[in-house]
């Protein structure tokens, strides 16, 4: 099997994937955070937040596809990476779709509002969700590993 996308003998998929997990999953904090201490800084931080997790995302889902197709035809592993793929692929179009409800760094407002931090709040439990099957992925499947002996 081949081992994926690599950069100096490392995983780049995994090096990458920390970026827009943490990016887009404060990002609901920050909107909290705005309507609590009603300052725009911090739904501006929440929108570029998003933004740059977005752009990674990108990155991290291309490095992503190419470890997927990785993956043998009928490996065990297949199904809950499609599972990953397809999770992370929700999560981050939530996000995405948050940001066109915002329309940009200033506060949204009335129904934008809601359905912005809506859209967040589903949006990260899609990314833990993704995240977890991810973490199996690698340490009870051995994906992206060099060594895979559970397998």
């Amino acid at each position: 099997m081949s081992k994926g996308l690599r950069v100096l003998g490392h995983p780049l998929h995994a090096v990458l994937s920390d970026f827009p997990l943490a990016l887009l999953g404060t990002s609901l904090l920050w909107d909290v955070t705005g309507c609590w201490r009603t300052e725009t800084v911090w739904w501006a931080i929440s929108f570029w937040n998003i933004a740059a997790g977005l752009a990674i995302a990108l990155v991290t889902a291309m490095a992503g596809a190419a470890d997927y197709a990785a993956i043998g035809q009928g490996d065990r592993a297949q199904k809950l990476a499609t599972n990953h793929m397809v999770l992370m692929l929700l999560a981050v179009s939530l996000y995405a779709a948050s940001l066109l409800v915002r329309g940009g760094p200033t506060p949204p407002v009335g129904l934008s509002r809601a359905a912005a931090m809506a859209l967040e709040g589903v949006g990260l439990i899609l990314l833990v969700a993704g995240g977890w099957c991810g973490g199996h992925l690698v340490f009870h499947y051995g994906i992206g590993r060099d060594t895979n002996e559970e397998r």
